[in-house]
């Protein structure tokens, strides 16, 4: 068994955790001015910006510089914008609030800070070296993991790029579950879909390792068990989806996320279809063809769920589909408005994220894209 991975040096996880800001801040020395990293709307509407802005400035910091222009699908215009202003401000550390977006936002801001450059310089293959500036992390959706990361992922050119560094990494993660209870259903839906696909294609990764397979197990019989309630308001269940997220960002930590990613970046880019939805469109695809290419990792996985490994395939898809009925999600690419002329070119793009594809632990050809597109149309 090997693995090697990087995690935040501290996670707060618990209701108000925001409030232990100062205390954090203190414990990590971190001070000087900081860059509030968030998105157009949420941080502002919550009352989460005045907030975080009065709990930054109780915690020592000098100045807070607010940077509250980021999209769904950060684009590198906006994180090279960031970076700028970072840089012209001379921002000694970045807190990042939102959901995936404002992380991954920050995670960019960070680099470009420290660096210089455009983000574009330092996506994959590239290596990212020190100096990045520290990152605390504040998710709001239950989905991404992106607090716990080693990855950014930036739009640019319709194309989903990923910075991939140890050193991006958050210094730390604080996980406060009562930011969740602002978080409206249909998100929370379509993040809880992202997490369980983190959970289960991080099990499918060749780096994939028993470490891998606890956190995606746990996480996935979590998400199973709380999405029903928490998409119907439930706190205690919302706070469980919070952690399995978490747990699932731990999972593609040790390995990485294979060809559902591939696959639904497309849906994304091109049609504006949200990451975790459009990821939720081929995971039963992915479950019936890891139970026949990969079997034997496919049963170790479901021996950690606890189900029975001749069910295994058919209780998997059943729970997914339950998920997707119970919060009405589209069950199919035509459901979801996709017309049938672009299948081939779900497939094309797909293959062009070589990484997503070529490190499944039985790396679909193309022919086998086709079918399992197919079957999701």
């Amino acid at each position: 068994m090997n693995f090697r991975t990087a995690f935040p040096r501290r996670i707060v996880f618990e209701r108000s955790g925001v409030d232990k800001l100062p205390e954090l801040l203190s414990d990590l020395e971190l001070s000087g001015k900081v860059m509030l990293v968030t998105g157009r709307r949420f941080a502002r509407e919550s009352g989460y910006l005045d907030k975080l802005r009065s709990l930054l400035a109780k915690s020592g910091a000098s100045d807070v510089v607010v940077f509250d222009r980021v999209e769904p699908n950060p684009s590198a215009e906006t994180v090279n914008e960031g970076g700028e202003v970072a840089r012209r401000e001379k921002v000694d550390f970045v807190v990042g609030f939102g959901g995936g977006s404002a992380m991954d936002a920050a995670k960019g801001i960070a680099v470009l800070a420290a660096q210089g450059g455009e983000i574009s310089d330092y996506y994959y293959p590239a290596e990212v070296d020190p100096p990045v500036l520290p990152v605390i992390a504040i998710p709001t959706t239950c989905g991404t993991g992106s607090e716990v990361t080693r990855y950014a992922v930036i739009s640019e050119r319709s194309r989903k790029n990923v910075v991939v560094s140890d050193h991006i990494v958050p210094v730390a993660a604080v996980l406060d579950a009562g930011v969740l209870d602002h978080l409206p259903k249909e998100i929370l839906a379509h993040t809880a879909m992202d997490a369980l696909s983190h959970a289960i294609e991080a099990c499918f990764h060749v780096k994939a390792s028993e470490l891998t397979e606890v956190f995606s197990a746990e996480s996935a019989k979590l998400i199973f068990e709380s999405f029903g309630p928490a998409y119907d308001g439930d706190p205690e269940h919302r706070e469980k989806l919070l952690y399995a997220s978490m747990l699932a960002g731990l999972a593609i930590n040790l390995s990485g996320t294979v060809f559902v990613h591939g696959l639904g970046y497309y849906l994304t880019e091109k049609y504006g279809i949200p990451h975790g939805l459009a990821n939720s469109l081929f995971l039963v695809r992915l479950i019936e063809y890891c139970s026949e290419k990969a079997s034997e990792r496919f049963l170790s996985f479901c021996g950690r769920l606890g189900i029975e490994s001749e069910e295994c395939s058919k209780v998997l898809a059943e729970k997914i589909n339950a998920m997707r009925g119970h919060a009405e999600l589209p069950a199919s690419l035509r459901e979801a408005g996709i017309p049938e002329a672009e299948l081939q070119n779900i497939v094309e793009q797909a293959l062009s994220y070589s990484r997503n594809i070529e490190n499944c632990v039985k790396p679909p050809s193309k022919e086998d894209l086709e079918a399992i597109v197919r079957k999701a149309f």
